[in-house]
C-alpha cells in the first residue's frame, strides 16, 4: 500500500533484553542487602520512585550512579560488572528484545 504507515517500531536501546540483566542484578544486590526500595533511595538521596523505575527498566543509570547503588548495597562495582558480563556472555546472540531474562538469585551477588 502506498502511503501506509509502517507498523515497525524502532527498539530503544533501553528496551533491549540485555538491559534486563543489569536491572535484575541491581535489584538482586538491593535485596541481598536486605534493603527496601525506600531504604536504598534514602541512602542514594533519591526517591523510591527512582529506585523502582531503575528496577523496572524505565530509567538507565550512568556508571557513577551504578557505583553509588552497588556501594550502598555493600557490593563492589567490579563484582557487579563481573556478574553482568558473565550473564550477558551466557545469553544467545541476537536475542530479541521481547525475551525475558531469568532473574538471578539474590545469593549470587558477591560482597
Amino acid at each position: 500500500m502506498v502511503g501506509a504507515m509502517s507498523t515497525t517500531r524502532k527498539t530503544k536501546s533501553v528496551e533491549k533484553g540485555e538491559y534486563a540483566v543489569a536491572w535484575a542484578l541491581l535489584k538482586a544486590a538491593r535485596q541481598a542487602a536486605k534493603l527496601t526500595q525506600r531504604q536504598l533511595a534514602a541512602k542514594l538521596g533519591r526517591s523510591q520512585t527512582f529506585v523502582g523505575d531503575v528496577e523496572l527498566g524505565r530509567r538507565r543509570l550512568d556508571i557513577l550512579q551504578i557505583y553509588e547503588w552497588t556501594r550502598a548495597c555493600g557490593v563492589t562495582l567490579s563484582a557487579y560488572a563481573q556478574q553482568v558480563e558473565a550473564m550477558l556472555d551466557a545469553l544467545p546472540k541476537n536475542m530479541p528484545a521481547s525475551v525475558r531474562v531469568p532473574k538471578p538469585r539474590a545469593s549470587r551477588v558477591e560482597k
